[in-house]
């Protein structure tokens, strides 16, 4: 009897790993498409293994993206796969999952985006941007209409910011984590370029934001990028130039 019910078992495990091998995966993440925050074409393969197409906006796009399913997430109610793709043609790695209730959470992402691609990504209360983005990602977590909880960090390598006048910053560090008295906080330091920064975002969890942020010219800066700067930040006393910004994130496109 024993014997038997192992069979059985056994039978059953490997007539899900059979359905794993072989369901096509188009008609089961179609089950998920009115959920994700992205669009997703062009699907091939098997739930196990394939490939896609991901659209995030339409200049941010995730081409040949081949994944390997982990069925142990299926017991959280999720779907997940290992991806490598081509993220606006630079390599990308991650783990992402989906569940039931619409969130989407990526765990160990690393890519690099041009100062371009990150500007088409958000709603940015500046003007344009230059230079080349890192990012490595720990781990995010999005959901329609919630704020996004991220745990990583982002270089911004060549940084430059054209308002009236460009501002070169030289190499830009945003760390970015998740606190009991914000869901989405960011500190922002940089080295070198003709401003030192030194700045932080805080968040509530209805998605409204302080930026605030000190600029300080060193001998590098024009007269004319001095005076920029004081059309939208404070000055003070010892020459360092405050902005402080209240918003909220879905005016970034963030939520």
């Amino acid at each position: 009897m024993i014997r038997s019910r192992h069979y059985i078992v056994v039978g059953v495990v490997a007539y899900l790993a059979f359905l794993l091998l072989s369901v096509p995966a188009a008609p089961v993440i179609g089950l998920f498409k009115d959920r994700l925050p992205v669009t997703i074409t062009n699907i091939s393969g098997t739930l196990w293994s394939g490939k896609a197409s991901i659209v995030i906006t339409n200049k941010l796009i995730l081409n040949n993206a081949q994944w390997s399913f982990l069925p142990s997430r299926m017991l959280l109610a999720k779907i997940a796969f290992d991806v490598d793709a081509d993220l606006n043609n630079n390599p990308l790695q991650s783990r992402i999952s989906a569940g039931m209730n619409g969130n989407l959470s990526i765990d160990d992402l690393s890519t690099q985006l041009s100062a371009v691609d990150i500007a088409s990504m958000l709603v940015l209360p500046l003007g344009e941007l230059s230079g080349e983005f890192l990012l490595k990602i720990k781990h995010a977590t999005f959901q329609p209409g919630s704020v996004p909880t991220v745990d990583g960090a982002i270089s911004w390598n060549g940084a430059a910011v054209t308002i009236a006048e460009t501002a070169s910053l030289g190499n830009v560090s945003i760390l970015v984590s998740e606190s009991d008295a914000s869901p989405l906080t960011a500190y922002i330091t940089n080295k070198g370029g003709q401003l030192a920064l030194n700045g932080n975002l805080t968040t509530d969890e209805t998605g409204l934001y302080t930026l605030r942020l000190s600029m300080k010219p060193n001998a590098s800066a024009s007269d004319n990028l001095i005076n920029s700067l004081g059309l939208f930040a404070k000055k003070q006393r010892s020459g360092e130039f405050i902005l402080v910004n209240n918003g909220n994130l879905q005016q970034l496109g963030l939520m």
